[in-house]
């Protein structure tokens, strides 16, 4: 097998202190493989210290250390690039789990667990990416994607391509022709990427809306989102990513723990996709989410039961 770089970036994170970007609510580099390499992330290449990774995001999100808040420029910054960098590693190990079934390396029914693990977890990542303040909102992140580009759009992102029609709920996506606990995820996942752009850009108009710019090449697009998200294409094995993924799980859990989602008072109105039953327990839940993630990632059972077309299970941990 060909083996990626050697990086501290992928090393697993520490257990007795934050140590992800050197001090609380820096960022790090993502190293992720080329857009078209297939099979990039196959193979069972996760380490025992991985397993032990998945153990500490599960000790962290029972009650952390507490993690000094800092400025919420800083910390709201953190989370919508970390934040970022999550679905894009989820995206990819969603994508290596489809190829696996077209080419008969894994069956659907083993498949929909972990997929289910990790719609959830992306859900969670919006959630988590969409909780800024609106101020902080306007005065900081939208013009940082607007300096980058006018038309600065999330649709540029390259990982997505790999998911797209999953995420979307399109017929030929489903793994199996009756009901399952991926198709409460998904659909959960769409109430959640509504009710985030109603918050965060009540108006309706993107960047991309408003930009009266001409149609650019696609490839150059996506390395201009991804170098804004601070991600690096190179060869990456499968332990390296989840590597990655662990650390910015350890960092997120931590934060969690200490700020909760919404850490700074707000006069925004939550929109109606918002306050549905199954995206509060998906908030609430947010650090059991993330645990399950974890033992996906590193081959365990969840933490929790998922019943069938929940997306999220019932008795989410606050």
């Amino acid at each position: 097998m060909m083996r990626g770089p050697t990086t501290p970036i992928a090393d697993p994170p520490a257990e007795d202190a934050w140590d992800f970007g050197g001090y609380p609510y820096a960022l790090e580099p993502l190293l992720l493989p080329p857009v078209d390499a297939a099979g990039a992330l196959a193979g069972p290449d996760v380490a025992a210290e991985h397993v032990a990774a998945s153990r500490l995001v599960g000790d962290l999100a029972e009650g952390g250390p507490t993690v000094d808040r800092g400025e919420p420029e800083e910390l709201f910054w953190f989370r919508w690039i970390t934040g970022h960098q999550v679905c894009f590693l989820l995206w990819r190990l969603m994508g290596q789990l489809l190829e696996d079934v077209a080419e008969g390396e894994t069956t659907a029914d083993e498949a929909i667990p972990p997929l289910s693990r990790y719609v959830d977890g992306y859900s969670a990542m919006l959630l988590y990416t969409g909780s800024c303040t609106h101020q902080i909102y306007n005065d900081v992140i939208r013009p940082s994607m607007r300096l980058r580009h006018r038309a600065f759009s999330g649709s540029w992102a390259p990982d997505y391509l790999h998911v797209r029609a999953l995420l979307r709920g399109r017929a030929q996506a489903r793994l199996t022709s009756g009901p399952s606990e991926l198709d409460g995820a998904v659909r959960l996942h769409g109430r959640v990427h509504d009710g985030v752009a109603a918050r965060l850009v009540p108006n309706g108009q993107s960047l991309l809306n408003q930009a009266p710019v001409r149609r650019l090449n696609h490839r150059l697009l996506g390395i201009v989102y991804d170098s804004y998200f601070m991600t690096v294409r190179t060869p990456v094995t499968r332990g390296q990513a989840v590597s990655q993924l662990m650390r910015r799980l350890t960092a997120i859990v931590r934060d969690l723990t200490a700020n909760g989602l919404y850490p700074c008072p707000d006069d925004g109105v939550l929109p109606d996709e918002l306050r549905l039953d199954e995206v509060v327990s998906c908030a609430a839940g947010m650090p059991g989410i993330l645990v399950d993630v974890a033992r996906a990632a590193v081959g365990g059972p969840a933490n929790r039961p998922q019943p069938v077309g929940s997306g999220v299970a019932k008795a989410a941990r606050a």
